[in-house]
């Protein structure tokens, strides 16, 4: 089974979680302040992605959208041609088989050695 997990928060929601302990002396005042220290923490758009669990994916039986979603720097047309190494050679016998792949390389097999699966 090929289960993805992200938990995306957008910045309104970050907003709204930021304000709500308002002071009652001056709940603008508070609000304002606290929600600009937090906006500057939040301006990397990665810091908006909370993975839930590892994204694994197993790359003999997962789809092309399920590979390039779970692996990093692989892209749908790489995603693709891992399944067409896969459909013309068999089923990866290790994930470190990836990497005869056109596309991935070395560094894209570590970035993600712990998300693939071949069983």
């Amino acid at each position: 089974m090929n289960i993805t997990y992200k938990l995306l928060v957008s910045t309104a929601v970050l907003f709204i979680l930021s304000t709500s302990s308002i002071s009652m002396a001056d709940p603008m005042a508070d609000s304002m302040s606290e929600a600009m220290d937090k906006s500057k923490m939040m301006e990397d758009p990665k810091t908006m992605m909370i993975k839930l669990e590892p994204m694994m994916v197993n790359i003999n039986t997962g789809t092309a959208e399920e590979i390039a979603e779970a692996l990093k720097g692989v892209g749908p047309m790489t995603a693709a041609a891992i399944i067409e190494y896969r459909d013309a050679n068999g089923p990866f016998a290790s994930a470190k088989d990836i990497v005869m792949v056109n596309g991935v390389g070395d560094m894209t097999f570590e970035a993600n050695k712990g998300a693939i699966m071949v069983q």
